[in-house]
């Protein structure tokens, strides 16, 4: 099975969603039917100069992606430069 992220963008409204399917079809029909139920909500304010065009963006996720592997980072270590406050 996998995973999808549907983005929809119109008329001051943004919809964002994972759905999980086995292939890209029944993604859409699933997202469909989710917005149809009331399980999807709207969030409004998407922030478009031109609230008139439909934005539509559909892509496979890794849901896995944004887990974070904290055995692979040791104690101490250092990232970036020390900077100075002076005030």
């Amino acid at each position: 099975m996998k995973h999808y992220r549907i983005q929809v963008k119109y008329k001051n409204v943004y919809l964002d969603e994972i759905v999980s399917a086995d292939d890209d079809k029944t993604a859409l029909e699933c997202f469909v039917k989710k917005v149809d139920s009331g399980e999807v909500k709207e969030n409004e304010g998407a922030g478009f100069e031109d609230p008139n065009f439909l934005f539509l963006t559909f892509e496979e996720v890794d849901r896995d992606a944004t887990k974070v592997n904290i055995g692979k980072a040791s104690i101490g270590v250092e990232v970036g430069n020390t900077g100075v406050v002076t005030g």
